[in-house]
């Protein structure tokens, strides 16, 4: 399994970009939602153990796809240091499996984010949809990049999902399904 992991900070758009390459390509995408939502009817949110089944559903569900031929889109926010060893877990079982893992960061300006974080799409998944809980969120997350050369920066601020996809399959040289 090849593995592009979209993190950047709620609103940065992960999953519209993500859903974008989904219908661009034949990736699959796995984004950070499906476990937080299986977590929900059985621990208080944000509590260490709500986390704790995400993080390990997230990894037993990598683990398990691992050696498939599929591309994943992965979505995360990541908060450095405290996911660096979840990333560093993540990186292992991907190259277990024969793949690569591609680190995409998705920046996005303050006022953007701001404008992004109410639109009706996030009421779906329960993500934080207020100015308010957005910087409760950035205060107590370090939403950066992920310690890696690897990682490539797509500024979200002015670009269409579709821009902001485009570059991805550019970048990796995926090939695009006929549409």
């Amino acid at each position: 399994m090849n593995l592009i992991y979209l993190h950047g900070p709620p609103a940065s758009g992960k999953l519209t970009i993500a859903k974008e390459l989904a219908a661009r390509t034949s990736c699959g995408v796995f984004h950070n939602h499906l476990a937080i939502d299986l977590a929900r009817p059985f621990f208080e949110f944000g509590s260490d153990e709500f986390w704790k089944l995400v993080g390990d559903v997230r990894l037993t569900t990598l683990g398990s796809a691992a050696a498939s031929a599929r591309t994943v889109v992965y979505t995360s926010c990541y908060d450095h240091p405290v996911d660096l060893p979840r990333f560093e877990e993540i990186e292992r079982i991907v190259r277990q499996g024969g793949g690569t893992l591609y680190p995409f960061y998705l920046e996005c300006s303050i006022a953007e984010l701001e404008r992004r974080v109410s639109h009706p799409s996030r009421v779906e998944l329960e993500k934080v949809r207020s100015i308010a809980g957005l910087h409760a969120l950035l205060r107590r997350w370090n939403c950066v990049a992920v310690p890696r050369e690897t990682c490539i920066t797509i500024v979200t601020d002015s670009k269409t999902p579709s821009e902001c996809a485009a570059e991805i399959i550019a970048e990796l040289d995926l090939p695009e399904l006929d549409r």
